[in-house]
């Protein structure tokens, strides 16, 4: 919890504001995940989301009509699905864009949702 009262995940120096996060069941301290689905998350699209950070492009994974693009975030594998037509390089610097509230947090040691 931040000082504001909301929730907040931490990982190395990357803080991403949770707001009002729905808990399926109340938190105990301990390591979750974060996790957020690839097309909920846009790449090099401006201005205007509620969370970004920079990245750089580690793999780009071609799938016919759109493309996977690999990147590392606090030491942690991270991937966002993107139309053929704006995939970017491999080490290309990027700017990922999301809503923190498509986020679902999960307890690390059993993967339930919390």
């Amino acid at each position: 919890e931040d000082a504001d009262g909301g929730w907040r995940f931490a990982a190395e120096d990357i803080k991403i504001p949770l707001g009002t996060y729905d808990f399926a069941k109340p938190p105990a301290p301990g390591p979750v995940t974060f996790g957020i689905r690839p097309e909920h998350v846009s790449l090099n699209s401006g201005t205007g989301w509620p969370f970004s950070i920079a990245a750089n492009v580690e793999v780009v994974e071609p799938m016919g009509s759109d493309t996977l693009v690999w990147l590392k975030l606090a030491q942690q594998n991270f991937s966002v699905r993107v139309t053929s037509e704006r995939t970017p390089k491999n080490d290309e610097a990027v700017t990922l864009g999301f809503d923190p509230m498509r986020a679902s947090l999960f307890d690390t040691a059993t993967g339930t949702r919390i």
